[in-house]
């Protein structure tokens, strides 16, 4: 009952493969790092694509980003117009707005704005006080006085 033929009888014999010497293995890992690089690049490009298309109902974001509003209808934009111009235009400007939105200002900004927050609304919430005692103070002078009976 035990089987004549070994296991790998029925296979088809493959041929030894051959050594690659090592400068085709560094050519052939070079064309395949390149072909990589290819993939990611196009993939890069669908999803620069694909995001643009998702922001499309944005309409501010062509004042921002320059060649926004001409990359959406397929043609480039002659001049850039808004924010991006003017910012592409006078670099200060674009040093800047970067100033401005960097953290340490930003926290610099937020530490000065809590007093003054707080303070203006204790500011605001006693001006009201007044002017609400100033209208019931003036109501009691105009109306006259009740007759005694």
């Amino acid at each position: 009952m035990s089987n004549p033929y070994p296991d790998n009888a029925y296979r088809t014999r493959r041929h030894a493969p051959k050594d690659l010497s090592a400068p085709h293995m560094r050519a052939l890992r070079k064309e395949l790092l390149l072909v990589r690089a290819d993939v990611e690049r196009m993939e890069l490009a669908q999803a620069t694509v694909e995001l643009r298309e998702a922001v499309t109902h944005f309409s501010w974001l062509k004042f921002l980003v320059p060649g926004f509003a001409g990359a959406r209808m397929g043609t480039k934009s002659g001049s850039m117009a808004g924010f991006g111009a003017l910012l592409k235009e006078y670099p200060l400007i674009s040093s800047l707005a970067s100033m401005a939105l960097a953290k340490p200002l930003r926290s610099t900004v937020a530490a000065g704005a809590k007093p003054a927050l707080k303070w203006g609304s204790l500011a605001l919430a006693a001006w009201e006080g007044y002017r609400i005692y100033k209208q019931v103070r003036d109501e009691a002078r105009s109306k006259p006085p009740a007759a005694d009976r």
